[in-house]
């Protein structure tokens, strides 16, 4: 399942983590949930329709451009047939891209982001990828945006939640802020949808999978420690709560799939 991921320009560092191609045979692409992570992911499809595929088994399909909130829970896409993404992977506070009023986890984007994608598609198949992501960084950078006080303050502490894996006290966070507790929650919650401690949650069990992807024989209760779980049940527990499944089961079942998705 060839990924590849593509650094964005200097100017797009505080709001984009990275640009990113996939290209998979729908086989391949349906084995493996999409298990959750911490940001927001726009979606351009140049290949088969996918599918949204809930609980019950009912199945949506999807939009060419689609913006994925930040998940908390496994999302079930299923590909018709061969799979062509183009992508970009967004900082929960960014705002170079207007976020439309929805209560779905999956929002389609219209407007400009339509007419954009045929654009992006011709370069995409007759000059390959590489100049369709250039062309698509330059699209982005163009997009408005406005620099807001209270945004950057939620930056930094974003930025600070990840150059520690998650693991920073909340109360640090908030001294950087110069807010009092409750002020930081809501403004916090204002610019990315999720409370400080859950963004917190969600970027240390990326990490946790990251690490595990890349030494698959590591022990679980080595990673638990080198994290910050004070004890196994808890790390179990978060570990479930976000990926639907245990370390244990991960481990046997799912390990191998995400290790080979993920190094390529």
């Amino acid at each position: 399942m060839p990924h590849t991921e593509f650094a964005p320009q200097p100017t797009l560092t505080p709001n984009v983590a990275c640009f990113w191609t996939l290209e998979a045979d729908q086989h391949a692409y349906n084995q493996n949930a999409i298990l959750p992570d911490s940001y927001l992911e726009l979606v351009i499809n140049y290949g088969a329709p996918l599918l949204l595929e809930t609980a019950d088994g009912t199945q949506t399909q999807l939009p060419t451009v689609m913006l994925s909130r930040l998940q908390q829970k496994p999302l079930k896409l299923r590909a018709t047939g061969d799979v062509q993404l183009l992508g970009v992977r967004l900082y929960a506070w960014q705002n170079r891209i207007d976020l439309p009023k929805s209560p779905s986890q999956i929002i389609g984007l219209d407007g400009i982001w339509n007419d954009f994608a045929q654009t992006l598609q011709t370069t995409f198949h007759r000059k390959g990828q590489a100049e369709a992501v250039q062309t698509l960084q330059q699209f982005v950078k163009s997009l408005p945006h406005h620099p807001n006080p209270d945004l950057s303050i939620i930056q930094r502490a974003g930025e600070q939640l990840y150059r520690t894996n998650g693991k920073v006290r909340m109360s640090e966070l908030i001294a950087h802020a110069h807010l009092s507790p409750r002020q930081f929650e809501r403004r916090f919650k204002h610019f990315t949808g999720l409370s400080p401690k859950t963004l917190a949650r969600l970027i240390r069990f990326e990490s946790i999978r990251n690490a595990w992807v890349m030494n698959p024989s590591i022990q679980p209760t080595v990673l638990a420690h080198e994290f910050g779980y004070t004890d196994q049940a808890h790390f179990i527990h978060d570990f479930k709560g976000f990926a639907a499944q245990t370390p244990g089961t991960f481990a046997a079942d799912g390990l191998g799939r995400w290790a080979e998705h993920l190094r390529k």
